[in-house]
């Protein structure tokens, strides 16, 4: 009696598992599932009075659905225009700074003005400044996502 008791216990047990992996199999399939796209097709055609087809127009979309696991849980629209609204208002910066090459407004910069490559020797001192302003862009972009959205920057291991 207590052999018939261990085995069916053991069967039980068995049996329990084997129903979790069917369940994390099934799992595993709605993943890879739900990672294909919808797609659609659209067609039309036109035919004349005979039956002839004279205009065929076909048109093929295709989306995805949220993926489960996938880190972006927001609409990338959404992110990038509240990124623009950011970049507007917070960033220490502005563009008209970093691409303007007539003089300012100050005496002490119009002589510059008369030189014969004013704006050729602008545009090698405005590369130099391009690489900070860009530097400083992508500091500002970083500093938004890790506030407002941790987990959808990339790390540098992924690269």
């Amino acid at each position: 009696m207590k052999k018939l008791l261990i085995l069916l216990f053991v069967l039980t047990t068995l049996s329990c598992n084997a129903q979790e992996k069917e369940k994390k199999e099934q799992n595993k399939d709605q993943k890879l599932s739900s990672a294909q796209p919808e797609e659609k097709w659209d067609v039309k055609k036109e035919y004349d009075e005979e039956g002839n087809l004279i205009r065929y127009d076909s048109v093929y979309s295709w989306k995805y659905s949220t993926i489960e696991g996938d880190s972006i849980s927001q609409n990338l629209d959404s992110i990038m225009d509240n990124f623009r609204r950011y970049f507007e208002v917070k960033a220490p910066y502005k563009w008209e700074n970093y691409f303007s090459y007539f003089p300012k407004n100050d005496s002490l910069f119009m002589n510059d003005f008369f030189a014969d490559d004013y704006f050729l020797r602008n545009w090698r001192r405005q590369n130099l400044e391009l690489e900070e302003f860009i530097r400083q862009i992508d500091s500002s972009r970083n500093s938004f996502l890790r506030k407002n959205h941790p987990g959808l920057m990339k790390s540098k291991i992924d690269n």
